[in-house]
């Protein structure tokens, strides 16, 4: 028995894993929280799963990006629906101010999205990361936003309005790909942003003291 537990306390899950799960983490938060799931991995899930543990592993760190990005995934497909919506409720003759002021908001969103992960985090590459999932999830939400609204309204002039907005192929296909592209350009930059001023900050506060 005590051989066996020697083992599993040299059991270690995927180094990529460990890495992402530290990235995602607070510089607080990091030791103690990937210590109490490296623990809860040798102790428990290795002499219960075997190799499947694994997996469990990538599923509980996958839990952490989720959950570091699902809401900022929502606010990003939002205000797609939104647009979708108005372009069948009420189409414009000029839908450039619509897709401009669309675009924009989007661009801020990504932005934000890649400060708030860098700032919190204090590593660029988890702002990055944040913001690819927040967009790719919300590409998603677009994707059965705009599905559920076609279910409800499919009428030759509410097709005809979507025509004119762009069809059916921008918004399955194009706008969800430059969303994740924003996604990763934008977010990067504002990944820059939220460490270079966290960085600041620390700095004078160690500084003042």
């Amino acid at each position: 028995m005590d051989r066996m537990k020697t083992d599993y306390s040299n059991a270690r899950p995927p180094q990529w894993a460990e890495t992402l799960l530290r990235l995602l983490l607070t510089p607080k938060d990091r030791e103690s929280v990937s210590g109490d799931l490296l623990e809860e991995y040798r102790d428990t899930i290795v002499p219960t799963l075997g190799s499947a543990a694994d997996r469990w592993y990538v599923r509980q760190v996958g839990s952490f990006l989720l959950r570091a990005s699902w809401a900022w995934g929502a606010i990003l497909g939002a205000p797609l629906v939104i647009r979708y919506l108005l372009d069948t409720l009420v189409p414009p003759t000029n839908y450039k101010m619509r897709a401009t002021v669309l675009t924009y908001t989007i661009m801020a969103i990504c932005l934000l999205t890649g400060f708030s992960a860098a700032w919190r985090t204090r590593s660029m590459r988890a702002g990055v990361l944040t913001s690819f999932s927040a967009a790719t999830m919300g590409a998603l939400f677009s994707i059965v936003g705009t599905g559920l609204m076609l279910a409800v309204w499919h009428d030759p002039a509410t097709l005809d309005a979507w025509r004119r907005s762009g069809g059916l192929d921008e918004a399955f296909i194009d706008v969800p790909l430059k969303l994740i592209a924003l996604g990763v350009a934008i977010g990067a930059l504002g990944a820059v942003l939220g460490k270079g001023v966290a960085r600041s900050l620390t700095t004078e506060v160690k500084t003042g003291a």
